[in-house]
Protein backbone atom coordinates (compact mmCIF):
# COMPACT_ATOMS: atom_id res chain seq x y z
CA UNK A 1 0.00 0.00 0.00
CA UNK A 2 2.73 2.27 0.88
CA UNK A 3 4.49 1.29 -2.40
CA UNK A 4 1.29 2.34 -4.39
CA UNK A 5 0.99 5.87 -2.24
CA UNK A 6 4.66 6.40 -3.69
CA UNK A 7 3.62 5.49 -7.08
CA UNK A 8 0.93 7.79 -7.22
CA UNK A 9 2.91 10.75 -6.31
CA UNK A 10 4.90 9.76 -9.27
CA UNK A 11 2.13 9.74 -11.77
CA UNK A 12 1.13 13.28 -10.31
CA UNK A 13 4.30 14.41 -10.92
CA UNK A 14 4.31 12.80 -14.58
CA UNK A 15 0.94 14.15 -15.21
CA UNK A 16 1.23 17.99 -14.93
CA UNK A 17 4.59 17.53 -16.59
CA UNK A 18 3.22 15.81 -19.51
CA UNK A 19 6.34 17.98 -21.70
CA UNK A 20 8.80 15.88 -20.13
CA UNK A 21 9.46 12.42 -20.55
CA UNK A 22 9.02 10.47 -17.44
CA UNK A 23 11.70 11.73 -15.07
CA UNK A 24 10.70 10.86 -11.79
CA UNK A 25 11.95 7.42 -10.41
CA UNK A 26 11.77 5.97 -7.09
CA UNK A 27 14.77 5.43 -5.13
CA UNK A 28 15.29 5.03 -1.42
CA UNK A 29 18.81 7.43 -1.96
CA UNK A 30 20.85 5.22 0.53
CA UNK A 31 24.60 5.50 -0.12
CA UNK A 32 24.88 2.11 -1.46
CA UNK A 33 21.90 1.57 -2.96
CA UNK A 34 21.56 2.22 -6.91
CA UNK A 35 22.52 5.92 -7.90
CA UNK A 36 19.45 7.72 -9.44
CA UNK A 37 20.11 8.73 -13.39
CA UNK A 38 21.38 11.91 -13.96
CA UNK A 39 18.98 14.29 -15.08
CA UNK A 40 15.82 12.47 -12.92
CA UNK A 41 14.28 13.31 -9.94
CA UNK A 42 14.39 10.70 -7.42
CA UNK A 43 11.97 10.65 -4.35
CA UNK A 44 12.54 8.72 -1.73
CA UNK A 45 9.66 7.62 1.23
CA UNK A 46 12.06 8.95 4.59
CA UNK A 47 9.70 8.16 7.38
CA UNK A 48 6.07 6.51 8.25
CA UNK A 49 4.34 7.78 11.07
CA UNK A 50 0.83 7.16 12.20
CA UNK A 51 -1.65 9.93 11.94
CA UNK A 52 -1.06 11.50 15.45
CA UNK A 53 -5.12 13.05 15.34
CA UNK A 54 -6.84 9.48 14.05
CA UNK A 55 -4.58 6.96 16.35
CA UNK A 56 -7.38 6.14 19.06
CA UNK A 57 -10.23 6.15 17.54
CA UNK A 58 -12.87 3.85 18.19
CA UNK A 59 -13.99 -0.05 16.77
CA UNK A 60 -15.61 0.14 13.50
CA UNK A 61 -17.78 -3.20 12.25
CA UNK A 62 -16.38 -5.53 10.41
CA UNK A 63 -16.87 -9.12 8.80
CA UNK A 64 -15.74 -10.44 12.05
CA UNK A 65 -17.80 -8.27 14.16
CA UNK A 66 -16.26 -4.97 16.03
CA UNK A 67 -12.59 -4.75 14.79
CA UNK A 68 -9.71 -1.88 15.24
CA UNK A 69 -10.38 1.22 12.71
CA UNK A 70 -8.28 1.51 9.82
CA UNK A 71 -4.99 3.18 10.76
CA UNK A 72 -3.92 6.79 8.95
CA UNK A 73 -0.37 7.29 8.14
CA UNK A 74 1.87 9.82 7.53
CA UNK A 75 4.12 9.23 5.03
CA UNK A 76 7.80 11.90 4.66
CA UNK A 77 9.24 12.05 1.22
CA UNK A 78 12.34 13.74 -0.06
CA UNK A 79 12.52 14.52 -3.37
CA UNK A 80 15.99 15.79 -5.49
CA UNK A 81 17.01 16.39 -9.02
CA UNK A 82 20.22 14.87 -9.94
CA UNK A 83 21.92 16.79 -12.99
CA UNK A 84 22.93 20.55 -13.44
CA UNK A 85 21.88 22.76 -10.60
CA UNK A 86 20.07 25.15 -12.64
CA UNK A 87 17.87 22.56 -14.39
CA UNK A 88 17.46 21.19 -10.23
CA UNK A 89 15.95 24.52 -9.30
CA UNK A 90 13.39 24.03 -12.50
CA UNK A 91 12.82 20.75 -12.37
CA UNK A 92 12.03 21.38 -8.36
CA UNK A 93 9.76 23.80 -8.87
CA UNK A 94 7.75 21.96 -11.64
CA UNK A 95 6.80 19.46 -8.99
CA UNK A 96 5.86 22.23 -6.18
CA UNK A 97 4.01 23.39 -9.19
CA UNK A 98 2.44 19.80 -9.72
CA UNK A 99 2.01 19.10 -5.68
CA UNK A 100 -0.05 22.81 -5.09
CA UNK A 101 -2.13 22.50 -7.76
CA UNK A 102 -3.51 18.80 -6.56
CA UNK A 103 -2.63 18.99 -2.53
CA UNK A 104 -5.66 15.86 -2.64
CA UNK A 105 -6.08 12.63 -4.07
CA UNK A 106 -9.55 11.29 -3.72
CA UNK A 107 -11.83 8.54 -5.75
CA UNK A 108 -11.05 9.40 -9.50
CA UNK A 109 -7.52 10.18 -9.15
CA UNK A 110 -6.64 7.16 -7.47
CA UNK A 111 -6.42 3.89 -9.29
CA UNK A 112 -6.23 0.45 -7.78
CA UNK A 113 -5.15 -1.28 -5.51
CA UNK A 114 -5.67 2.57 -3.11
CA UNK A 115 -9.05 3.15 -4.86
CA UNK A 116 -11.87 1.85 -2.57
CA UNK A 117 -8.94 0.98 0.14
CA UNK A 118 -8.07 4.73 0.58
CA UNK A 119 -10.17 7.64 1.17
CA UNK A 120 -7.82 10.60 0.70
CA UNK A 121 -4.24 11.30 -0.19
CA UNK A 122 -3.37 14.86 1.18
CA UNK A 123 0.10 16.42 0.44
CA UNK A 124 1.69 18.82 2.41
CA UNK A 125 5.18 21.27 1.28
CA UNK A 126 7.69 20.76 4.67
CA UNK A 127 10.18 23.45 5.59
CA UNK A 128 12.11 21.36 8.05
CA UNK A 129 15.18 23.34 9.64
CA UNK A 130 18.79 23.05 8.42
CA UNK A 131 20.25 20.58 10.99
CA UNK A 132 16.99 18.47 10.58
CA UNK A 133 18.03 18.52 6.70
CA UNK A 134 21.50 18.00 7.30
CA UNK A 135 20.60 14.88 9.42
CA UNK A 136 18.49 13.47 6.80
CA UNK A 137 21.45 13.42 4.07
CA UNK A 138 23.58 11.93 6.71
CA UNK A 139 21.68 9.10 7.55
CA UNK A 140 21.59 8.53 3.96
CA UNK A 141 25.30 8.61 3.62
CA UNK A 142 25.39 11.25 0.87
CA UNK A 143 26.28 14.91 0.34
CA UNK A 144 23.37 17.41 0.91
CA UNK A 145 21.68 18.21 -2.70
CA UNK A 146 18.81 20.73 -3.26
CA UNK A 147 15.82 19.31 -2.05
CA UNK A 148 11.85 19.27 -1.35
CA UNK A 149 10.25 17.61 1.61
CA UNK A 150 6.79 16.56 1.58
CA UNK A 151 4.21 15.10 4.03
CA UNK A 152 1.81 13.10 2.85
CA UNK A 153 -1.44 12.02 4.66
CA UNK A 154 -2.89 8.57 4.04
CA UNK A 155 -6.33 7.70 5.70
CA UNK A 156 -7.24 4.98 6.16
CA UNK A 157 -5.05 1.97 5.82
CA UNK A 158 -7.38 -0.92 6.37
CA UNK A 159 -6.38 -4.06 8.77
CA UNK A 160 -5.79 -7.94 7.90
CA UNK A 161 -9.57 -8.92 9.53
CA UNK A 162 -8.94 -12.03 11.76
CA UNK A 163 -11.34 -11.95 14.32
CA UNK A 164 -13.36 -9.25 15.62
CA UNK A 165 -15.14 -8.66 19.84
CA UNK A 166 -18.33 -9.35 19.91
CA UNK A 167 -21.18 -6.94 19.69
CA UNK A 168 -23.80 -5.96 22.77
CA UNK A 169 -27.44 -7.51 21.52
CA UNK A 170 -29.06 -6.36 24.72
CA UNK A 171 -28.68 -4.90 27.72
CA UNK A 172 -30.88 -5.51 30.50
CA UNK A 173 -30.66 -4.29 33.86
CA UNK A 174 -33.88 -5.81 36.61
CA UNK A 175 -34.70 -4.17 39.34
CA UNK A 176 -36.35 -5.47 42.51
CA UNK A 177 -38.14 -3.16 44.64
CA UNK A 178 -37.81 -3.50 48.71
CA UNK A 179 -40.55 -5.85 50.29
Amino acid sequence: MILEVTEALVDVIHDATPDLAPWVQINSLVEGDTAPEDNKAAIALIAVAPHPHMINRPLVEGNAGLVRAPLSLKLTYLITYFGVHDEAQTRLGRIVQAFHTTPVLTGADLVPPLKGTVDAIAIRLLSPTHDERNQVWGVLGRPGKVALFYEVDVAPVPILEREGAGRILTHRVDYVGAP
